[in-house]
């Protein structure tokens, strides 16, 4: 029943409602309870009687009506009032007169001690008869008396009474139908909180919802507005970046689909027709059997190179690769690098040159930071011209970081796709260079990421469409001592 946000939401309004009334209906009850917040108000009122009850004596006594037409003032005056009114001779507290006709008649009794309540009672003349009275009857009443002369000699006490408000009646009177409508008000304002709150907060989270539902079904271009409390708003963010990472994971995937399906065709068709060349005779003279065994041996390694670079990225991505870490002199590598490629540049017709500055050794695994040299001076070979120009750089970098870059003065990278081409399996299919059509799978730049980042480096590409691309390589120094792994 109460499952969903907005239920209980509006559930904990609920209880919170609950408790609040239940905590200050102990608190009125309480204060009920006290003689001071039940009885002084009635006090008051009764006081306000007497004064107006004295006042139509003294006109009485001024037109010198007679003491039975009082007496029969003061009896329609108490039950106009609903009060009880008595005569009290003060002299020995006797009873003279009492405006009750039907029952106890306290008229001849002697009027008993008067407690007076705990409270403030302004101008109260000290032992005038105030507060609690224990009738003879043994009921409890609240009294109010005034004197009505002046004259100690002629003087009278006039009391007003009423029976002593009980605590459940005195509450149920005062206080609960307020409360009854606080406990109502609170309840539609609970009702009208928790349908606004749900709603800022439910909407977008069930947009999120759909949104993943969606995704679920395949469609990975998803986005939801980023709406309600900064809770939820971080929710949406987060996953409109997870949308997108699946969705340019789910391309890759797709990129890398149709290019090695490609590039697998390429050799594997090329095996399949000159080894079938070889079997049925086609290929029955010298030269003919040396090309069919030649083409089948560079398709062959080409499909190795292409098995070991996906192996290497399984190990990469799970861990698996450890790096063998030494101090690694970079001026003597990139010498290296240079002499290796010293004679394919050459063939191609590309300047290579190399600008070395002193730098800290670093530790490194130095069989894999050659791959990553090597990957990357393959990449710059096969996307450069003949004409154009490949230069290998190495300088400080900040205090404990070194610098390697490799340029060339290729065709370039697109702004729109230079950010994609880390990813694994993609490819800028236009800018390969002829000679080289078909011999990538994309995985080339994805593995020199991978493995700068498990030397705790970093690697960055810059690039102008038409002058060329650099990549640039920041190692620690040795001092800093990169985790194996």
């Amino acid at each position: 029943m109460f499952n969903s946000l907005r239920s209980r939401i509006f559930l904990s309004y609920l209880v919170i409602i609950a408790t609040v009334l239940f905590l200050l209906t102990a608190a009125l009850f309480a204060i009920s309870a006290g003689q001071s917040s039940r009885l002084l108000p009635d006090l008051r009122q009764l006081g306000a009687i007497v004064q107006g009850t004295r006042r139509e004596l003294f006109r009485l006594q001024e037109q010198d009506v007679e003491f039975p037409a009082i007496q029969q003032a003061l009896t329609e005056a108490a039950a106009e009032q609903d009060v009880r009114i008595l005569l009290v001779n003060p002299a020995n507290r006797r009873i003279i007169f009492d405006s009750q006709e039907q029952g106890t008649n306290w008229r001849g009794t002697q009027l008993g001690s008067v407690k007076r309540p705990p409270g403030d009672l302004a101008n109260l003349e000290a032992g005038l008869p105030v507060g609690r009275y224990q009738a003879p009857d043994g009921d409890t009443w609240i009294v109010y008396g005034q004197p009505l002369t002046a004259q100690e000699q002629n003087r009278l006490w006039l009391l007003v009474g009423r029976p002593e408000p009980r605590v459940f009646p005195f509450f149920r009177e005062v206080f609960f139908r307020p409360l009854c409508f606080a406990g109502l008000v609170a309840f539609l304002l609970s009702i009208v909180l928790a349908v606004v709150i749900a709603r800022t907060v439910t909407q977008p989270l069930t947009n999120v919802a759909r949104a993943s539902e969606a995704m679920a079904r395949g469609q990975y271009e998803q986005s939801v507005p980023l709406e309600g409390p900064d809770e939820v708003s971080r929710v949406a963010d987060s996953f409109n970046k997870m949308a997108s990472q699946v969705a340019n994971s789910q391309q890759a995937q797709r990129d890398f689909v149709a290019n090695v399906s490609h590039d697998l065709k390429t050799p594997i068709t090329s095996i399949l027709g000159w080894s079938q060349s070889l079997v049925d005779g086609t290929a029955s003279e010298g030269e003919q059997q040396r090309r069919a065994a030649s083409v089948i041996h560079d398709e062959t390694a080409r499909l190795e190179r292409m098995v070991n670079q996906l192996l290497d990225l399984a190990r990469l991505e799970s861990g698996q690769l450890r790096l063998l870490l030494e101090q690694v002199d970079l001026e003597q590598l990139l010498i290296e690098i240079q002499q290796n490629f010293d004679h394919r540049t050459q063939e191609a017709g590309i300047g290579l040159s190399l600008n070395i500055q002193p730098v800290p050794r670093v530790m490194a695994d130095r069989d894999r930071m050659s791959q990553i040299l090597t990957n990357l001076m393959d990449n710059a070979l096969t996307h450069t011209q003949t004409g154009g120009q490949i230069r290998l750089g190495l300088h400080p970098f900040g205090e404990a970081m070194v610098e390697i870059a490799v340029q060339d003065t290729g065709r370039g990278i697109p702004p729109e796709e230079l950010s994609r081409i880390f990813e694994r399996f993609y490819q800028v299919d236009k800018s390969r260079s002829d000679r080289d059509q078909g011999q990538g799978s994309g995985l080339g730049l994805s593995i020199v990421k991978e493995l700068v980042e498990a030397h705790q480096g970093k690697i960055t590409a810059q690039s102008q469409i038409g002058m060329g691309t650099t990549f640039i390589i920041h190692l620690p120094t040795v001092a800093q001592n990169p985790t194996n792994g």
